[in-house]
Order: C-alpha cells, then sequence, then structure tokens
C-alpha cells in the first residue's frame, strides 16, 4: 500500500519523519519534500497549481492508486487532487485542514491583497521570520520557544530542523523560500465548497480538540457535504502531527486498513 504525505505550509515533509516510522512496514511513503518552488507550479489562487503538482508527483513515483494524506494546506491540495483525477486515489485523509468558506471566505476575498490580510493570517510572520542563523545557535532550543512548535516533540523539532534548514555560507538557512510561504497564505483557497460533492472516495477527516485553524462550523459545513468520516485527537492543537506522531500513524494506519478490507 502506498500513500501520499503532503506537508504543511512552511514544514518540508521530512518534518514528519516520526509520523512515517510509526506507520506499519506494509504501507510505503512517497513525500514531495517542498511544494510550490518548482517553476513549473508556482503559488496560484485556491492553490490549484499546488494540486496540479501533487498530481504529476504521484503519477511518476506510482503506477497504482494511493491514498492521499496531508496536513493542514496539505490536506486541502490532496482533496482538490482527488476531486480533480479521483482514478489515482483509494481515499483520502485530512489532518486538520483550514476550510475556509460561507462569510469567512467572503471576508478572506475582501481583505485578501492589503495589509490587514497579512495581519491576520501567517503570511506576515512568514515574510518577515528569520531565515539564517549563527552556526553556534542550538536551533532545536530556538524553535521550542517559539508558540507554534511549544507542544511538539522534541524528535520532530529536530527533524523540522533537518528537513528545513541547512549550513550555507557560514550560516544555517533556511531550505525554502519564506517569500513563497508568504505566498501560500495568501492565496488560501475559499472556493474549496465547490468541489463538495464531487468526491466519491472514502474520506477521514482527522481534526485536534484544541485546534484554532478548522473550526467546527467549517467542520459541521464540510462532512454535510461530503461523505467523510471525522475523528478528534484529544488534546491536539492544529499542529497535532507533530505533537503526537504515533497516534497520528496510528489513526492513519488503521484507517487504511478498514478500507483495504472494505475493497476487498
Amino acid at each position: 500500500m502506498i500513500l501520499h504525505f503532503a506537508h504543511a505550509n512552511g514544514f518540508p515533509a521530512g518534518s514528519y519523519k516520526a509520523v512515517f516510522n510509526a506507520l506499519p512496514e506494509d504501507v510505503s511513503v512517497i513525500a514531495l519534500e517542498k511544494f510550490a518552488h518548482s517553476a513549473n507550479f508556482p503559488v496560484s489562487d485556491n492553490w490549484e497549481r499546488q494540486a496540479d503538482e501533487l498530481l504529476e508527483y504521484i503519477q511518476s513515483q506510482s503506477q497504482e492508486a494511493i491514498y492521499a494524506v496531508g496536513h493542514s494546506f496539505g490536506a486541502i491540495i490532496s482533496y482538490i487532487a482527488a476531486s480533480k483525477k479521483p482514478d489515482l486515489f483509494k481515499g483520502v485523509i485530512m489532518l486538520d485542514p483550514p476550510l475556509i468558506s460561507g462569510f469567512m471566505g467572503r471576508f478572506v476575498d475582501l481583505i485578501r491583497g492589503t495589509q490587514l490580510f497579512d495581519r491576520v493570517t501567517p503570511a506576515k510572520l512568514a515574510s518577515t521570520r528569520c531565515t539564517s542563523w549563527q552556526l553556534d545557535t542550538d536551533l532545536t532550543a530556538y524553535f521550542q520557544q517559539k508558540g507554534l512548535f511549544r507542544n511538539m516533540r522534541e524528535e520532530c523539532i529536530q527533524d523540522y530542523v533537518s528537513s528545513a534548514i541547512a549550513k550555507k555560507d557560514g550560516q544555517y538557512r533556511l531550505t525554502f523560500d519564506n517569500q513563497v510561504e508568504a505566498d501560500v497564505f495568501r492565496t488560501i483557497p475559499t472556493q474549496v465548497h465547490r468541489k463538495h460533492g464531487v468526491l466519491s472516495l472514502p474520506g477521514l477527516l482527522v481534526t485536534g480538540s484544541d485546534t484554532k485553524v478548522c473550526r467546527p462550523r467549517q467542520i459541521r459545513s464540510f462532512l454535510k457535504a461530503n461523505q467523510f468520516e471525522h475523528q478528534v485527537v484529544s488534546g491536539g492543537g492544529h499542529m497535532f502531527p507533530l505533537e503526537n506522531p504515533k497516534e497520528v500513524a496510528a489513526i492513519i494506519a488503521n484507517q487504511i486498513k478498514i478500507w483495504e478490507q472494505q475493497s476487498n
């Protein structure tokens, strides 16, 4: 069995190594390390090109239908990709996606492109974040002090550091473009609801009980329009895949096992 894992914005695929390592041996993982950094697939409104980038990647890596798993940004583009070409997939697992529709979607579209938009989304933080550090910096300790990382397992922070930062020109530097990261936030989809009812594949929506991203109203709306099951990770924030990697791996593995049994 093969699954593709699509990462959250700003967290290269290697950041999820602890999740991948906790999966059963009969589950093979393929994962594009960094989305939106190819000249062939620049950042686009509603992340349509990033979904196309995912489709191209899995077709280059697998000759059989796969399971699509994604976190946050990666969950949305997995859903869009599977809606476009369902024959390439066997099921979709979405981990705390940023679902925006209804009044919130109209508000986001209204302020998109303004300074207010950057202030109320992570775009400003991404565009102004530190991108280089002295070689004597303890990067794991540095990120442990950041709010987004505070509840993450230390091994997951170390995996993030290993995949997102490298030595270059006598410094540690980000391995991805933070301006691309900001642009991804700026182009967050508000039209995902237009895909509702298109996807006939089995699906699972997994959300953190303490998430501030995947809100109850949006969850209810999404579940009403899609034949997805819903599971909640107790005590989990938006970054719960890196807070509880073994639990998340167990959820993924168990759901795939159920779907495999149902298809036989």
